[in-house]
């Protein structure tokens, strides 16, 4: 909630009880706060996408959900909200959503693997989506398009296990964790595209 982002400024007394007793040098303090930060939206985050699964009644899909995400979004990249407020609200927004087409898709055979094969071209065509605010070396495109795409092959391997072995519902939410991977890489992609646009306008 709002109120609780909001408690995300108490980083700074945090930080500066940090450096005042030793344990964080002083002139790194921006790059501490940055991760402390990061942290606590992860937190969040993380509580906000199990409450919605259990509101549903997919606690664990949820949580299958998160721990497939969160190690591929960390090097395919993709699509981020310019602010902390957005990224909450959106986040949010897409677990409900995610879930939901879990729970209400006809799953079958086909469905399943036309969603896999899409997430894999996007993912094996785009991965890494960089921030513009935040851009990659060659090396770290080269190291996170690797396992990027690594971290796709075992997750995929894994809901094809599971849906092989009957566990229907953990599966797609595997492959859904993929798809949702894919989709934002690709607006990621026109996000990065319209900033560029913006730039080149705001010079001529």
């Amino acid at each position: 909630a709002p109120q609780v982002l909001m408690k995300i400024n108490a980083s700074d007394k945090i930080i500066e009880s940090l450096i005042s007793i030793g344990v964080v040098p002083s002139e790194d303090r921006a790059l501490y706060q940055f991760g402390l930060n990061q942290g606590v939206i992860m937190i969040i985050n993380a509580l906000s996408a199990l409450l919605i699964g259990l509101i549903l009644g997919m606690l664990w899909q949820s949580i299958v959900l998160m721990l497939s995400y969160i190690p591929i979004r960390s090097y395919a990249g993709g699509y981020h909200a310019n602010t902390q407020m957005k990224c909450y609200w959106l986040s949010n927004a897409v677990i409900f959503a995610v879930l939901v087409g879990i729970k209400l898709i006809p799953w079958n055979g086909y469905i399943f693997s036309t969603m896999s094969l899409f997430a894999a071209v996007v993912v094996f065509w785009l991965a890494p989506v960089e921030d513009l605010n935040k851009p990659l070396r060659q090396i770290e495109i080269v190291i996170y398009r690797r396992r990027a795409r690594i971290i796709f092959v075992l997750l995929l391997c894994i809901a094809f296990l599971l849906w092989f072995v009957g566990n229907i519902q953990i599966s797609v939410s595997v492959v859904m964790a993929l798809q949702l991977v894919s989709v934002m890489l690709i607006m990621g992609v026109i996000k990065n595209k319209k900033s560029k646009r913006r730039v080149l306008a705001a010079d001529v």
